[in-house]
């Protein structure tokens, strides 16, 4: 199946079409991918890294880039999910957060934007998978996603160990030491209930102003009136021309 399209395609989408477009792929009943800038097909082997974008920040950028670095990726790919297995939406809603990945990866050939209506990382790895069969795709994790990967209560209706050995045969995961997420942290997962897939983790160490910047803290500095910082510029106007965050505490 091809990756969905929002109509009228390209950087210069409206925000009422990018709007539609989420809406329809979030009631499609398969996990799929919308490709959200008008770049060519992913070939090769790309990064990806999948996030809220509550805002997109420099650190999303950062971590991109050092993991194109280790993985010898050529193309990189900004993945916002319209659902979390966890917390309901909160802040600026989905189209909003598409036209700040837009802003973000504009006159960046090497840099995707795309939307997925899975939640979870295998069916993430499946959507991926059935919209371009011609890239090998990594995913770019944080602690906490690479927790709930190796979580069975998210596994209880499938086979945990059948649905990662599929995953992991297709995709290896790039764990980002970042915030609580320590390399003790991580390879305490990766020897615990993630060591049958041990060796298709990689660890990337990442510079260390890239953990102090958060899209949370961005929210509240926004909130109480404080300039925009911690995202790129393109963002900054994006978030000031839409007058996002003003009250945004969460």
């Amino acid at each position: 199946m091809p990756p969905l399209r929002a109509r009228g395609g390209g950087r210069s989408v409206r925000l009422a079409e990018l709007a539609a477009a989420l809406a329809r792929l979030d009631a499609f009943p398969a996990p799929a991918i919308l490709r959200l800038d008008a770049s060519q097909p992913l070939t090769g082997r790309a990064v990806v890294l999948p996030a809220a974008f509550n805002p997109p920040t420099a650190a999303h950028i950062a971590l991109l880039r050092v993991a194109m670095g280790a993985a010898g990726a050529g193309a990189a790919v900004a993945l916002l999910s319209t659902r979390n297995a966890d917390k309901p939406l909160v802040g600026a809603p989905l189209h909003h957060r598409a036209g700040m990945l837009l802003a973000l990866t504009a006159g960046q050939p090497n840099l995707a934007a795309a939307a997925t209506n899975a939640a979870l990382l295998a069916e993430q790895g499946t959507a991926l998978r059935r919209a371009y069969p011609d890239a090998a795709v990594d995913f770019v994790v944080g602690y906490d996603t690479l927790v709930r990967i190796f979580e069975p209560r998210y596994y209880e209706r499938t086979d945990m160990t059948a649905v990662l050995d599929e995953f992991f045969a297709a995709h290896r995961l790039l764990a980002a030491e970042r915030g609580p997420g320590t390399r003790e942290a991580i390879e305490e997962i990766l020897a615990g209930p993630g060591r049958r897939w041990r060796h298709r983790v990689l660890v990337l160490e990442l510079p260390a102003w890239v953990s102090a910047v958060s899209s949370t803290e961005v929210r509240i500095r926004r909130a109480r009136g404080f300039p925009t910082a911690g995202v790129p510029p393109a963002v900054a106007r994006y978030i000031m021309r839409h007058r996002l965050y003003r009250d945004a505490f969460k």
